[in-house]
């Protein structure tokens, strides 16, 4: 599991910490490991910063995330970021509940992954679940929305799943040639793409069954909140 937490609130060594800062913690004094892909870039971090008091905070908040998903996110995979962070902390300077990009990272992980990834605090080996601003993940999935071809899907997760299926099938194309030149004579070499074309269909086509799975389960939750809403 991945968390994240401030570097204030969280005194413990229980988990190996991560730095996403910009700065990797070096104004607190910070000497643990980073993971620099995951900071904001400068660029749009002080616009931000010089909007606070001139503009709404709402609309400044939007903003950010907009940047950080368009700067940032979206030129990563969820799923090779959770494998090289499992088992972490993500670090960042502001409280639990102020608005920063570590939760913003969560949302993404959250949205795309299906996990879930918790706000925390510790002092030495006692350890506390703290809620974060859930506008933040609103303000998210808004973002990943916003002009693009969502494929008729109603869940994040599922088009997440849709398009590696995608990539999988143009790589498998790549190679399909290889079977006209393989009729009569096949080396090791040309064996093995024969072997990885097989393999990216397959897993192609698991992508799929597991996007209509995940969709499924998404308009399955939303009916239930909506059912629950109108009983109350």
């Amino acid at each position: 599991m991945i968390s994240t937490s401030s570097y204030k609130n969280w005194q413990s060594d229980k988990y190996t910490t991560y730095s996403i800062s910009g700065d990797r913690g070096k104004q607190i004094g910070y000497d643990g490991k980073c993971f620099s892909v995951l900071a904001p870039k400068l660029s749009f971090w002080k616009v931000w910063h010089q909007n606070i008091g001139k503009i709404s905070e709402e609309e400044n908040n939007r903003y950010y995330v907009e940047q950080y998903y368009e700067q940032v996110l979206s030129k990563l995979d969820p799923e090779e970021i959770y494998r090289k962070l499992d088992n972490s902390i993500l670090l960042c300077y502001e409280d639990n509940t102020e608005f920063c990009h570590r939760h913003i990272v969560a949302a993404w992980l959250e949205l795309l992954l299906q996990i879930e990834v918790p706000e925390k605090k510790a002092h030495d080996y006692d350890i506390e679940v703290i809620e974060r601003p859930s506008y933040i993940k609103e303000y998210l999935e808004d973002v990943m929305r916003k002009n693009r071809n969502i494929r008729g899907f109603n869940s994040l997760r599922a088009l997440y799943l849709f398009e590696k299926a995608e990539q999988l099938e143009r790589e498998a194309k790549k190679l399909k040639d290889i079977y006209d030149d393989s009729a009569y004579y096949i080396d090791a070499y040309t064996e093995q793409k024969v072997r990885a074309y097989d393999w990216y269909m397959q897993k192609a086509c698991f992508l799929r069954c597991d996007a209509d799975e995940a969709e499924q389960q998404y308009n399955e939750q939303k009916q239930n909140k909506k059912k629950l809403t109108k009983n109350m």
